[in-house]
């Protein structure tokens, strides 16, 4: 009898760390990314950080708000939350 590569919560390839990458995978496809899309529409954003100012472009919905657009900004540039202190959109 070979042995089977079962454990008692299921197959051993089956574990918690895979079902929550597939999530992550699954959760990625479902967010459109506004950037490819046609109606985009780009939005100049200051960002105020522990280390100065931050100016940038960002595309955003047309129906994003500014705190939506500046959250994404924040986010593309990779600002860690810590650091990031306020942000406006200025066009």
């Amino acid at each position: 009898m070979t042995p089977t590569k079962e454990t008692p919560s299921g197959p051993v390839e089956d574990n918690a760390s895979d079902r929550k990458k597939r999530a992550e995978r699954a959760a990625t496809r479902s967010v459109p990314d506004v950037r490819r899309r046609d109606d985009a529409v780009t939005r100049l954003v200051k960002l105020r950080t522990a280390h100065g100012t931050r100016t940038v472009e960002t595309a955003v919905s047309p129906l994003a708000t500014d705190s939506a657009a500046v959250d994404l900004a924040r986010r593309r540039e990779e600002i860690p939350p810590r650091e990031f202190r306020t942000g406006e959109v200025v066009a």
